[in-house]
């Protein structure tokens, strides 16, 4: 496999008011005249640069503006992710900060005109809304949120399908604007249907649907003359919106490998320390900017990594997993992002022509000096079945400089576990095999047996 390259993606365009264009210095917006003007006005308020100080709204710079259109540039998030590779407390935040931005604006006479979470992007796990060109002045007699239904059918409504009916979060991807009613209505039992939120986001509007005469009367323009009244009722409308939204974001439950830190039992106690020791002393040797970590479980490395100065990117095939480890940096400082991401199956591109949203492997290219795989190697041969060369080269393409590594030997238990009695086809996995394979791209600094057989290496890419 050649080294990963970038792709020319085409810009962000489904906005009749403007487009976006990713450059390596920055996302640059062309706003088409007359919606010019009122976006500037809002980016001189004070409020706005109040909202960027405190990291929820993307900086903007204006770069020109003529008569007919207006450029801003604004710095790119590091790591851009999708909703699709989100754990349910990443979800639940980037709801938090569209609800409550939202409400917010309402106050000072502004409003969001658009509520998807593809206008969230994050830093480590800190949401910050990227759309500016989403906010909008307030009709001061308007009582009805216009986003209100995308915001159930993309934030409510897939979380609900994923709690209730077990619909993973993943099908965004392929499901842009989320959920219809009717939709989540069929798979859902009638007790279902009769709680909250399900009742008033799903059941009543399913039912509305069928009722040409109630759905007319439903859409009937109204109007209020006193402008404080409609803040207080889009007020209130956002308020329970974001109550449905806590409520059915699921707590954390366990999984096979959600407590695997606490409970694995092939390390002893000297073993999990030199390991950690051995890890602690590669970071600090290759000084990493950017590190990726491959299956990094609830974050125990990954955290090491951003002690030591790293920006993290942490992925893992269990959303369980990733989504304690989302919930556990909440308010931490740490700069780390955790998604749910299988690296035999990684997010492929998607959009217009495969060209709006970047795949996996392409937004990693060149980006990370450092990339760890500690405990994974044994799962990409033998659960996925990725041949060692193909990993080795891979490993290559994903790092610009250091690989930090584990390898599990063939006497391993958790070896044994996933070879399910068929040794005489895997009899090739040897350490010669992976050293020979892993040699081809890299060069070791340093190396570490524990007792229990496992070998954790420190290589640089040649």
């Amino acid at each position: 496999m050649a080294e990963l390259t970038t792709f020319p993606f085409l810009p962000t365009f489904r906005d009749p008011a403007g487009s976006v264009e990713l450059r390596p210095d920055g996302a640059y917006r062309s706003i088409r005249s007359p919606f010019d003007a009122e976006i500037l006005e809002f980016l001189r308020l004070p409020f706005a640069s109040e909202l960027v100080a405190e990291g929820r709204l993307v900086a903007s710079e204006v770069v020109s503006q003529s008569a007919d259109t207006l450029v801003l540039r604004h710095p790119r998030v590091s790591f851009q992710s999708y909703p699709w590779e989100w754990a349910p407390s990443l979800w639940l935040s980037a709801a938090e900060l569209t609800l409550n931005l939202c409400s917010d604006l309402i106050q000072r006479g502004w409003i969001l005109k658009d509520a998807t979470p593809l206008n969230v992007l994050f830093r480590g796990t800190q949401p910050v809304f990227v759309d500016v060109l989403s906010i909008q002045r307030m009709g001061p007699h308007q009582p009805i949120w216009l986003a209100y239904g995308q915001f159930v059918r993309t934030f409510l409504l897939p979380m609900l399908a994923h709690s209730k009916l077990g619909w993973p979060l993943q099908v965004a991807l392929t499901r842009r604007d989320g959920y219809e009613p009717e939709e989540v209505y069929a798979a859902l039992s009638w007790p279902a249907r009769l709680r909250q939120p399900a009742l008033s986001a799903v059941t009543l509007p399913s039912l509305l649907a069928n009722n040409k005469a109630l759905q007319s009367s439903s859409l009937a323009p109204r109007s209020i003359k006193d402008p404080d009244v409609v803040k207080q009722v889009l007020t209130k409308t956002l308020k329970s919106l974001l109550s449905h939204m806590r409520r059915v974001t699921p707590s954390h439950r366990s999984s096979t490998w959600s407590d695997y830190a606490e409970t694995a039992t092939h390390y002893s106690d000297e073993d999990r320390t030199r390991k950690r020791s051995f890890v602690t002393a590669a970071l600090a040797r290759s000084k990493p900017t950017r590190l990726l970590d491959v299956g990094c479980n609830t974050g125990v490395y990954s955290r090491l990594a951003a002690d030591a100065g790293a920006e993290v990117v942490s992925i893992d095939t269990d959303l369980q997993a990733v989504d304690r480890l989302s919930a556990s940096l909440k308010g931490s400082g740490k700069n780390i992002l955790p998604l749910c991401i299988d690296l035999a199956h990684p997010t492929p591109a998607a959009g217009w022509e495969n060209r709006e949203n970047a795949s996996f492997l392409i937004r990693c290219a060149g980006h990370f000096d450092t990339v760890m795989m500690l405990a994974v190697l044994h799962h990409l041969l033998l659960r996925s079945q990725i041949p060692m060369n193909q990993i080795a080269r891979l490993c290559s393409s994903l790092t610009t400089s250091h690989l930090i590594l584990e390898w599990v030997p063939t006497t391993d238990p958790k070896f044994h576990e996933l070879v399910r009695g068929r040794e005489s086809i895997y009899g090739h996995l040897t350490e010669a095999t992976f050293r020979d394979a892993f040699a081809q791209h890299f060069t070791t600094i340093d190396e570490l047996t524990l007792a229990n057989g496992r070998i954790m290496l420190h290589l640089q890419k040649k």
